[in-house]
């Protein structure tokens, strides 16, 4: 029920902003517009129990069931949710002759990559592969399974254990297949100049493990400083992904139960983060549901789809969000103030500013800052609280109650937004009428 109130709230704000955005949707996409999903394959869903073979759910490095079948069918609820990208766990075998495409009988067959990828792409979302082959054959098997299936790029963890010449054959080789591809991978050392490296080899992201040491430090507990957050913010390129759990990683909501802590509140102040500074969100599988693990492969439980869905809905918000504000994506990153646990900054794009505000402390808080660092004569509007005010005395005060986020984009001060605000009016009021006639022909039968 909470969902369907939700996308009643979020279609008035998906029309208002559909009909200026035809142009750039035709513009070329960059993965810093990418909302990616990371799905461990055999965890996440089975709807193929033909495949299952010796499954064994007490041993967590075992067989569970999951496979491609199972994506199939949970891709709109991915969808919803706002991820343009999945990434899949390894699936595919390493055979002697690249030639030979095989794939693990407990996810599927190539035929069902095939089929998930067309149907990926008939919602404008990618499929990219987690891709472990290290060898002379890893050039020609990586291009060799691009073309059979038609995937939109790979996912390489510790691409610092091969050579960046390679690497740089990899994305000629690759490109020439599909130019728009995607090459993201992680690297353990975080010097500005050897990710400049990575990237002019080809790759467009690596995986910001600053950001995940210094937001599961922050975020797992209240009223901590949130200043080594704001500090990777601004060091960091724009082009790394940020997350905060990995295959990797024991999980953030394990973190968040270890000190106490309620785990969903935890993990909306670590998204709403995510989703709002430089760099690509990557979300692993479950945590929109807060899944608890530990050291991996513990931390790789089956996924529960019975679960509460306040996760989820809070996920889905902030997606449409840094859809429809460039800024969040492309912009510049200002901090306004932090202290006892919390921040103020602004990403600003062009002619857009929004400003972000969360309170990770266990009271709430009233900030002022000068109109001059923000705009003047202007009010703010939230977009996920829906927390509106404007600027007096030529200052905005924020009141943020405890464990809040709030994203707030900058209107005119005075005066109607007579477009917004037909849409609010005109799309419940049609939506009545609709149920009227509908009753009113229900009863004629």
């Amino acid at each position: 029920m909470r969902r369907q109130a939700l996308k009643l709230f979020l279609i008035p704000l998906l029309l208002f902003y559909a009909f200026p955005v035809s142009a750039a949707e035709k513009e070329e996409k960059a993965w810093q517009e990418e909302i990616a999903y990371y799905v461990v394959v055999d965890r996440f869903n089975n709807a193929d129990p033909n495949n299952d073979g010796d499954q064994n759910f007490e041993d967590p490095a075992a067989y569970h069931g999951g496979d491609i079948e199972g994506i199939l069918t949970k891709i709109d609820y991915l969808h919803e949710m706002g991820f343009t990208t999945l990434i899949l766990s390894p699936v595919f075998k390493e055979t002697e002759n690249s030639e030979v495409k095989q794939i693990d009988e407990h996810a599927g067959t190539v035929e069902d990559v095939k089929r998930l990828v067309d149907e990926a792409h008939k919602l404008n979302m990618k499929i990219m592969l987690d891709y472990g082959q290290k060898n002379e054959d890893m050039i020609s098997t990586a291009t060799s399974w691009m073309q059979e299936t038609g995937i939109d790029g790979y996912y390489i963890k510790q691409a610092d254990e091969v050579n960046q010449e390679v690497w740089q054959e990899f994305h000629q080789k690759l490109k020439e297949i599909n130019e728009d591809y995607y090459l993201v991978g992680t690297v353990k050392e975080h010097d500005p100049d050897v990710i400049s490296a990575y990237m002019e080899s080809g790759f467009d992201s690596l995986l910001n493990i600053p950001f995940y040491e210094a937001a599961t430090q922050a975020f797992t507990n209240v009223d901590q400083s949130l200043k080594p957050v704001t500090e990777v913010a601004e060091q960091s390129s724009p082009l790394l992904s940020t997350y905060v759990d990995s295959d990797e990683t024991v999980r953030f909501t394990r973190h968040a139960i270890q000190n106490n802590q309620h785990p969903g509140v935890r993990l909306k102040m670590a998204f709403a983060y995510m989703y709002s500074i430089p760099g690509t969100p990557i979300v692993y599988y479950g945590s929109e549901i807060a899944v608890d693990g530990g050291e991996p492969p513990t931390n790789r439980p089956l996924m529960n789809f019975q679960s509460d869905e306040e996760l989820i809905d809070y996920l889905e918000k902030l997606a449409i969000v840094r859809k429809t504000l460039p800024s969040l994506t492309k912009g510049d990153y200002e901090l306004l103030y932090e202290k006892d646990g919390m921040i103020i900054f602004k990403r600003t794009y062009e002619e857009e500013t929004v400003v972000v505000a969360i309170n990770n402390s266990t009271k709430s808080q009233k900030v002022k800052i000068s109109d001059d660092k923000i705009a003047e004569d202007k009010k703010l509007q939230g977009l996920l609280t829906g927390d509106t005010f404007e600027e007096e005395n030529n200052e905005y005060e924020f009141i943020i109650d405890r464990e809040i986020a709030e994203i707030y984009e900058i209107k005119e001060k005075t005066g109607l937004n007579i477009p917004f605000i037909s849409v609010f009016i005109i799309v419940p009021t049609l939506f009545i009428i609709f149920l009227i006639l509908a009753k009113k022909r229900g009863k004629k039968k």
